[in-house]
């Protein structure tokens, strides 16, 4: 379950919820953006509908302004982590977002168009008992779920949402946590219109070198195992995703073989190296899932080659920014609004 303060985040009350759309509109082109009433519409967020590349409907959600203004806002990017659930979520009689976007929009609304996209087979407020899995996705979530085609569903949602009033197309973030990290990675890649990357306890080299340090340090598998035998715990897994890579009904570790393929065949230091962009890392020294070691890798691969980076490192947070005395989510909301000032630092 998410933390409460996290569900806290951002909080819409509704009364009712209708269905979701309508089939798709056989009118509506690639990368144009289509506007469409939600839930969430009163309450500082617009629902858009847009077509990618692969014909898909892509749904995505732009901030709303809370007071009118003329200048076009820069763009923020937010990129959830892993996982089956939508964006949005009920709690109670009300709808509530806890991924980094809700910070972005509560508190950079008028410096910034804040933009999420939900990911394509994932309905409004479905969420799944686990959170961050994927088994319980559903089986058109885990067709689709690769790399390559959510780096492109993101980046058809920007490509609508640039041409949307009051967007400054010239300036835009792709913020992405935990496996967001990559994905902002492989978005800038892909869209040298990305002019500022933010990886959020994102890692570095390809994960499989999480996992195996993982493994050795007791966090995967047995604990009363040796360090090695979970380590060959985790290749017998892993085999059996280089077995059936494009298996989309076959899960190791939460996810199916297709994600991990996909995922591991790139990673956020090769990703990132391709691009032009100015990066901000963020990293928990306490972090069991997405390793200190692996942020350091990103930061030294950028330093060694003379990029312009910036590196938060939150001592003692975890895979969220939190110190162990940290109940109400102060190290997630603080280094989230650090990548955003950071980003938005000279852009009036």
């Amino acid at each position: 379950m998410k933390p409460q303060w996290m569900l806290a985040c951002l909080l819409l009350c509704l009364s009712s919820l209708p269905a979701l759309h309508a089939e798709t509109d056989a009118t509506m082109k690639p990368y144009e953006p289509t506007a469409e009433e939600s839930p969430v519409s009163k309450f500082g967020w617009q629902r858009y509908l847009t077509i990618d590349k692969f014909g898909r409907e892509i749904t995505f959600y732009l901030s709303k302004r809370r007071e009118q203004g003329s200048d076009p806002l820069p763009l923020a990017v937010a990129i959830q982590g892993s996982g089956s659930q939508s964006v949005f979520l009920e709690h109670g009689e009300m709808i509530a977002s806890g991924g980094p976007e809700s910070v972005m929009a509560r508190d950079f609304r008028e410096r910034a168009r804040v933009l999420v996209v939900e990911k394509p087979g994932v309905e409004f407020l479905v969420q799944p008992s686990r959170p961050g899995s994927s088994e319980e996705g559903s089986a058109e979530f885990n067709r689709e779920f690769s790399l390559l085609r959510w780096t492109e569903a993101i980046n058809a949602a920007i490509r609508a949402a640039v041409k949307l009033p009051g967007v400054d197309g010239e300036r835009i973030l792709a913020l992405g946590h935990s496996e967001g990290g990559q994905v902002a990675c492989e978005v800038a890649a892909a869209n040298p219109k990305v002019t500022h990357v933010a990886v959020m306890a994102g890692g570095g080299p390809t994960q499989v070198f999480d996992f195996l340090q993982l493994a050795r340090q007791g966090a995967m598998y047995d604990p009363n195992q040796t360090p090695q035998q979970r380590v060959d715990t985790f290749l017998e897994d892993w085999n059996r995703v280089l077995e059936d890579p494009t298996a989309t009904d076959k899960f190791i570790l939460g996810h199916s073989h297709l994600r991990w393929s996909s995922f591991t065949r790139s990673s956020p230091v090769e990703a990132i190296l391709e691009t032009d962009a100015r990066v901000f890392i963020a990293q928990g020294t306490a972090d069991t899932n997405s390793l200190p070691a692996s942020a350091e890798v990103l930061y030294a691969e950028l330093l060694a080659r003379g990029r312009d980076v910036t590196y938060e490192r939150v001592e003692g947070g975890d895979h969220a920014f939190m110190t162990a005395d940290d109940t109400t989510g102060k190290g997630w909301f603080e280094t989230i609004g650090k990548a955003m000032e950071w980003f938005l630092a000279g852009s009036g």
